[in-house]
């Protein structure tokens, strides 16, 4: 649960929070140097499932967990500091 973000409709669509998301993990863990980063998001959140899908993040658990609309099904996704900085070398990501 270390990673959430909310972008406005008008702004959606245009590769930002994928660029977003690469900045803030990539300071994640070569900055703050934390080994691991957990990433929430509803099921029926497909764009936030592709990001971390890019990011070469891996599913780890479904649960219910409330969000902002209410309680829902939900992901668990999770990438290490070694996985995303080999991801990095192989241009999965914007900063790569």
């Amino acid at each position: 649960e270390n990673r959430g973000f909310w972008l406005a409709p008008p702004w959606r669509g245009q590769r930002l929070m994928q660029e977003a998301a690469d900045a803030v993990t990539d300071f994640w863990f070569n900055e703050l140097k934390f080994p691991v980063l957990r990433a929430p998001k509803a099921v029926a959140n497909t764009a936030s499932r592709r990001i971390s899908e890019k990011q070469g993040m891996r599913l780890v658990a479904t649960e219910e967990r409330n969000f902002v609309c209410g309680r829902m099904p939900a992901e668990i996704w999770e990438i290490t500091a070694e996985e995303w900085n080999e991801s990095r070398k192989k241009g999965r990501n914007v900063l790569g």
